[in-house]
């Protein structure tokens, strides 16, 4: 199985290989591919469970849930591995930052009775708001998965053998 970014091979998917994605009902599977048949894809569908242990330290176990077969039309999408995603990268911060100091002004002008539409407040406001718009363009320029659709292709190549 191989993920293309319009003709150009991103990342190859073989029985063994571990996989992460989602669903067309927007749930999220991961586990290792156990195999590729036709159209259709079969992993064993696994989830790291934690516990405390008699000590109280915690533990983890990996849990098999089962071997569940999938269509290759029934992805829609995979995270993407080489980015490395951070709260400033994803514009959360500035995000929090900006509808933090927004309500907080509103909340001031309330209790004190200050007049909310002074010009400097507004100025301040309009600092904030720019701040969250920030933010949320970064949100939008960092995206955490790649969707599969007309950018990205999931395809199933059938090998032959040839004796």
């Amino acid at each position: 199985m191989v993920l293309k970014k319009k003709d150009r091979t991103i990342q190859t998917f073989f029985p063994g290989s571990h996989i992460n994605f989602q669903l067309d009902n927007g749930q999220w599977l991961e586990g290792p591919i156990i195999k590729i048949i036709h159209d259709s894809i079969f992993i064993e569908q696994q989830k790291e469970q934690g516990y405390l242990t008699i000590w109280g330290t915690p533990a983890y176990q990996l849990l098999n849930l089962g071997v569940l077969k999938f269509h290759v039309n029934e992805i829609v999408a995979l995270p993407y591995k080489e980015k490395h995603v951070s709260i400033i990268d994803n514009g959360i911060l500035f995000q929090v930052a900006g509808a933090t100091y927004i309500t907080l002004n509103i909340a001031n002008s309330i209790i004190q009775k200050d007049p909310f539409f002074a010009a400097q407040n507004l100025t301040n406001i309009g600092i904030a708001a720019g701040v969250l718009l920030f933010g949320k363009i970064l949100q939008w320029s960092h995206p955490t998965q790649i969707t599969i659709g007309k950018k990205y292709q999931l395809q199933i190549i059938h090998l032959t053998d040839n004796k």
